[in-house]
């Protein structure tokens, strides 16, 4: 699309947004504000990025200043536009940049890529160039209120390592990521998913796609690990899992994902071996084509998480990540195509499922609402699979408390809610057996009940089904017969099939009460870095607050309302 054809959307816009086009916010109270009409004498692409931008332009607009010239983005009508003279694929913006909000509901319209920060890959830091480290960087700061769409679907959002990324929305004004067909023209639904890549950050954190050796500190740098991350060639991987890349709060990423081959695909947010200095807290993706989160190696932990209409994986997590998960919800709504609420493993295909660090989750109060659409079936196609609960897998090790899954159908019918799967070795239901996987407070509702896909010889006789009963497992509660269900867990479940709230009295279809005892994980201790290979230990939580109910969110706790969407 021509940078003119951005400031014409406006126009359709505004009639448009009479129809009822666009994404709707939960809050029926907060409606998207359309653009409004462009001026009829738009500022022309090629004066865009050059020093004598107008004073209106100056205050609303975006720009830094690089080699003593400023780059400044154009405004028309409510909007700001940036060509890829500003910022693209071909240009790192290697210095401290500020997004700002623009009034009456403006966008601001990228034609590029977003990188912040220079990537020093393998090659410039063999050469002696220093690797950033923990906010050296730049920072890339994101007013509360935002609005920032990205014009190509190859076009993305990444933060180099060392950089920063500080976008704290708030309730009534998260910041959106998006794409010009949602947020310009208004028009997206559920079906576009991939518009645009996706937020990815690069962190000098642990990853086991690096040895030990490499992680160490060079000749002539402070460590020598530099894996290359999915999307354009971008590094990430170091020492540190501590390390800060900023925060992300009230933020919303829209339609995003993009898939360069099989195997290489950006999600809608990607965290490359990030520290667990970095905050998460109040991040909703929706209708992402990919994954929803994905967590490649690193730290950082996150909570008040939403995933919905995601077309692969939830929640995904590989690499040696070691973290943990408070409040997150995925939603499959009803007839739109997706696969796993969490998928999991140590170190993937072809490569030894025992590798260091271990991958390791420790959730409490997840929800994944399952919905029983059909690889490449229902109203919206996901060419990933069957909407699952949770896969466990390949070296994976994973601590699941005071959680739900289940299925949005009438009469909960679902594909499995629980799977284990050896697949390259006998480690990921052997952690399970010894106690380093940890299930408590649970429950799965839903005809597809819990399975294993796979049993490595060594683990012959293992059943997920009796590891969920078994005495350290306490809690668990399995709801498979048709005569008890469909439970009633989730408020107005029979009427909305987008429900997640909790309810403060859960029953099955007899009527009869079902009560799970809490586990309060504010008294374990933090999980060990980057060895996991343990069982649980009593301690206290610098990260987990004692749960109040079941799941991620309830009746008397809808942290969702208000600035997410697609519910």
């Amino acid at each position: 699309m021509k940078l003119k054809n951005v400031f014409a959307l406006n126009v359709l816009a505004a009639t448009l947004a009479a129809c009822g086009g666009g994404d709707v916010n939960l809050n029926p109270s907060v409606k998207p504000t359309p653009s409004s009409q462009a001026a009829a004498s738009s500022v022309p692409a090629s004066s865009v990025a050059s020093s004598s931008s107008s004073s209106a332009a100056a205050v609303a607009c975006a720009s830094y200043t690089l080699n003593g010239q400023t780059f400044q983005g154009a405004l028309s009508g409510n909007d700001c536009a940036y060509p890829a003279t500003f910022a693209s694929a071909s240009k790192q913006i290697t210095t401290n940049l500020t997004i700002p909000e623009l009034p009456n509901g403006g966008v601001h319209v990228f034609q590029g890529s977003i990188f912040i920060g220079e990537d020093v890959d393998s090659n410039a830091a063999a050469g002696g160039k220093r690797i950033p480290q923990n906010g050296e960087g730049v920072t890339l700061t994101v007013a509360a209120g935002a609005k920032i769409a990205f014009q190509n679907g190859t076009d993305y959002l990444r933060i180099a390592r060392g950089s920063r990324i500080v976008a704290d929305g708030t309730k009534d004004k998260p910041i959106i990521f998006s794409a010009v067909k949602d947020l310009v023209e208004k028009t997206a639904t559920v079906a576009d998913r991939g518009l645009w890549g996706g937020l990815q950050i690069n962190g000098n954190g642990l990853t086991n796609k690096c040895t030990d050796e490499q992680r160490g500190a060079t000749a002539n740098n402070v460590h020598g690990c530099h894996v290359l991350s999915e999307g354009l060639p971008g590094t990430y991987g170091g020492n540190n899992n501590t390390e800060s890349s900023g925060s992300l709060k009230y933020v919303v990423v829209k339609h995003a994902g993009y898939k360069v081959v099989e195997g290489n695909e950006l999600n809608a947010v990607n965290f490359n071996a990030v520290g667990s200095g970095t905050v998460v807290d109040h991040v909703q993706s929706y209708a992402a084509q990919d994954d929803a989160f994905e967590w490649f190696g690193g730290a950082v932990n996150a909570k008040h998480i939403v995933a919905v209409a995601t077309s692969d994986d939830s929640f995904d997590f590989t690499e040696g990540y070691v973290g943990h998960i408070q409040y997150a919800l995925s939603v499959a709504p009803e007839g739109v195509g997706g696969n796993h609420c969490v998928e999991a493993d140590n170190a993937g295909t072809g490569r030894a499922d025992n590798l260091k660090p271990l991958t390791k989750v420790r959730f409490s109060n997840l929800t994944c609402v399952t919905n029983n659409v059909a690889k490449n079936g229902g109203t919206v196609i996901s060419p990933d699979g069957d909407s699952i609960g949770l896969l466990i897998r390949e070296g994976f090790f994973i601590e699941l408390y005071n959680s739900i899954v289940t299925s949005n159908t009438t009469d909960m019918t679902s594909k499995a809610l629980f799977i284990f799967h050896d697949t390259e070795g006998p480690e990921t239901i052997k952690a399970a057996t010894d106690g380093w996987s940890v299930a408590k407070s649970n429950l799965f509702a839903g005809t597809g009940g819990v399975a294993q896909t796979k049993v490595w010889p060594s683990n012959d006789g293992f059943t997920t089904a009796a590891w969920l009963a078994n005495a350290t497992n306490t809690n668990n509660l399995v709801v498979t017969a048709t005569n008890q269900l469909p439970v009633k867990v989730l408020k107005d479940s029979a009427t909305n099939k987008n429900a997640y709230l909790t309810l403060s009295a859960i029953t099955d279809a007899t009527t009869a009460p079902i009560s799970i005892a809490l586990f309060d994980v504010s008294k374990l201790a933090d999980l060990a870095q980057p060895n996991v290979n343990s069982a649980p230990v009593a301690g206290t939580s610098s990260f987990f607050v004692n749960p109040t109910h079941l799941g991620a969110a309830s009746e008397t706790n809808d942290w969702v309302a208000g600035w997410t969407v697609g519910l």
